[in-house]
């Protein structure tokens, strides 16, 4: 929630500050003046700008004090005389519901960029106590409402908001912004009255202001969609997984001659049964252990031949000697890849770790340096020129003492210091991994020719301790190698196949709460809370219109407002076309007012505080100026609604004079809103 407690208008002369300091109440606020142009919109404005709002006064290119008017920038009125303005800027303190602080921000200043908002954690009155904490940000700049020190970013926290992404029009996301969400609450007077959410401007996001109301009503339509979305990469994901796998199957099984069987194709919810019948079966249709028994078999029975070998006894031991050699010297080649695999597997930990370090120190050393730039004067140890804001340090890259020749690294420095580390420690990273994939293919060639080796060694030990005929031996020698590497496969396979089913399982796990997900969406594009809400929205909306008068058309029955557009239609088109221009004002009163009823009731995410610059716009009528008056006083109890007004008639006066005195507070503007500050 937000509430607005004060507002302080500073505008700095030679001749003294002048400016504005109101207080606002709970409920109903008048802004109230009986002429114009007195500056009743200069204080709302001011009010929007210190929030960062200021694009719904000035559009998608209105960002910082252009559009803020001469008095803030230039000269101020002072009676006849006019005193030229040599700085300015405005304090706002707001509320949550619990905490309370007090924003400032600059408009026109020297040595301070208007990007740059002070928050300090107390009310305006204790700004000035050295006790009071104060924190800079940044505002209308990348990371705004992103980044820990982005001021919108701050914003979304204190309103205990949380912005949803939405659709891009690029085909990505984008945040759905503050700004455009007050947009629909803060109607100012120059763009905020040509129709409904008028004065929301753009920010590369598909059917924006749709996406604003299903946010402020709290409607499951985000949830949903984005849900969907996610259902959509999830199944996507699962059948890719999926697919990679039975490929993995296929390849690895007919590499060596064999068939995989009851392997399911599509992603499935799989059953015990469902992993026992998977298996693997050779080109004689035997499963693998059935296989892998008949060869122990044969080879048995070649072992109990015993043949005699006698004629190349030293030729073979000699063989056997030079064979053990090269396994004791391939093992020890093993054994340091090993070691070296196993320390760059830490290295690339560490590489990681303190890459995360400099990235962040390098997030915040920007930070501080945009501050900076801005005009940031902190000196509370967040951030300070000689300060680094990561470690709180000195900003000094010496070992030495601090002299005229080696002074303090400045933050600038300190960012190219940062940079340049990162771009080490990346290359670094890239050329740790290479080297980590050469160690694995080297183990990899070792460990097979190891594994020839040994059966080599093994198969000579066997000869050399039989008597064989010297026909015989060759032939008995080559079986059992041949028997012994067709059993080493069947078995790699038997372990492959164990390893495959743990994957199906965890894949047929995944496939089931996709499964799961997808059942608990709503059938329909909209849940039944939504579409009672939808229903809510459209019924108070209507009886607005009926309770402002609004006559553009003659009958209300063909006025919808559906999941699909989530604004006002007559017969499927916009209102406005059907509108007259104080009907449209009419229409823009009970729109608004519809949003924070529905979204009150209903628990949604309004912050609670509506402005109405002006609003008896085109001539309206005092009858139904009152019915707007009445209306809004009976919804102030739900939140804090503004209203700048022009007293010029004695029925407008009127008016406001006949509500309860304690259901409204007015601020009264007698001449100019800035006079000389005491």
């Amino acid at each position: 929630m937000l509430r607005i407690n004060r507002v302080r208008v500073e505008i700095k002369t030679t001749n003294g500050t002048y400016g504005a300091d109101e207080v606002f109440c709970p409920g109903l606020n008048f802004i109230a003046s009986v002429e114009n142009t007195c500056g009743k919109s200069s204080i709302v404005n001011a009010i929007i700008y210190c929030l960062g709002f200021e694009q719904i006064i000035g559009g998608s290119g209105g960002v910082g004090q252009k559009v803020m008017s001469s008095a803030f920038k230039d000269m101020v009125a002072d009676g006849d005389n006019a005193r030229r303005v040599t700085e300015s800027g405005v304090y706002l303190e707001i509320c949550n519901g619990n905490e309370t602080v007090t924003i400032y921000r600059d408009i026109k200043a020297e040595n301070r960029n208007e990007k740059l908002v002070k928050v300090y954690y107390g009310v305006l009155d204790e700004v000035g106590d050295p006790k009071t904490q104060v924190a800079d940000y940044y505002v209308h700049t990348e990371g705004a409402a992103t980044r820990e020190k982005g001021f919108h970013t701050f914003l979304e926290d204190f309103f205990h908001l949380e912005l949803p992404q939405v659709r891009a029009s690029n085909g990505g996301e984008n945040k759905l912004y503050l700004q455009m969400i007050f947009a629909s609450m803060f109607i100012e007077q120059k763009h905020g009255w040509s129709g409904i959410l008028s004065g929301m401007y753009i920010i590369r996001i598909s059917e924006h202001r749709k996406r604003v109301v299903e946010f402020v009503l709290g409607l499951d339509t985000l949830k949903n969609e984005k849900e969907r979305d996610s259902l959509k990469a999830e199944e996507a994901r699962i059948k890719q997984d999926w697919q990679i796998l039975v490929n993995e199957i296929q390849r690895t099984v007919f590499s060596e001659t064999c068939h995989a069987i009851n392997i399911p194709v599509k992603p499935k919810v799989l059953t015990d049964k469902d992993y026992g019948r998977m298996a693997i079966t050779t080109v004689d249709k035997l499963l693998i252990v059935e296989k892998v028994t008949q060869l122990e078999a044969e080879r048995d029975a070649l072992n109990n031949l015993k043949p005699r070998v006698l004629d190349n006894f030293d030729a073979l031991n000699a063989e056997l000697s030079e064979t053990e050699s090269t396994i004791i010297s391939l093992e020890s080649d093993l054994s340091n890849i090993i070691r070296l695999h196993s320390a760059g597997i830490e290295a690339i930990s560490r590489l990681k770790s303190s890459l995360e370090i400099l990235r962040s120190d390098l997030r915040n050393n920007e930070d501080a340096a945009r501050l900076q730039r801005f005009g940031s004067d902190a000196t509370d140890g967040d951030i300070s020129v000689e300060v680094c804001p990561t470690c709180k340090q000195h900003l000094q890259d010496s070992l030495l003492a601090a002299s005229a020749d080696n002074g303090f690294m400045s933050i600038e420095d300190n960012i190219r210091h940062l940079k340049e580390q990162k771009k080490m420690f990346e290359f670094s990273l890239t050329s740790r991994k290479k080297n980590q994939e050469e160690l694995s293919n080297s183990r990899q060639l070792l460990e097979s020719r190891l594994q020839t080796l040994r059966r080599l060694a093994h198969a000579l030990r066997s000869d050399l301790n039989t008597t064989v005929e010297a026909n015989l031996s060759e032939a008995i020698l080559h079986k059992k190698i041949d028997i012994t590497h067709r059993i080493e496969k069947l078995g790699r396979l038997s372990d492959f196949l164990s390893t495959v089913v743990e994957q199906f399982k965890m894949l047929s796990d995944k496939w089931n709460l996709y499964l799961d997900r997808k059942t608990k969406l709503p059938s329909k594009n909209v849940s039944e809370a939504d579409e009672e809400k939808i229903k809510l929205l459209k019924r108070y909306f209507v009886e607005n219109l009926k309770l402002f008068n609004y006559g553009s058309l003659t009958s209300l029955d063909g006025i919808d407002i559906t999941i699909d557009h989530l604004l006002p239609t007559q017969d499927g088109f916009d209102m406005k076309f059907d509108s007259s221009a104080s009907d449209g004002i009419r229409m823009i009163w009970a729109f608004a007012l519809a949003l924070l009823k529905v979204s009150s009731e209903k628990d949604g995410n309004h912050p609670g505080v509506v402005i109405f610059d002006e609003p008896a716009q085109h001539s309206i009528v005092p009858d139904d100026m009152r019915s707007f008056i009445n209306s809004v006083s009976q919804h102030s109890a739900k939140g804090q609604i503004f209203i700048s007004i022009t007293l010029n008639s004695d029925e407008v006066a009127e008016i406001v004079d006949s509500l309860d005195n304690d259901s409204y507070h007015k601020v009264n503007i007698e001449g100019k809103a800035f006079k000389l500050l005491l």
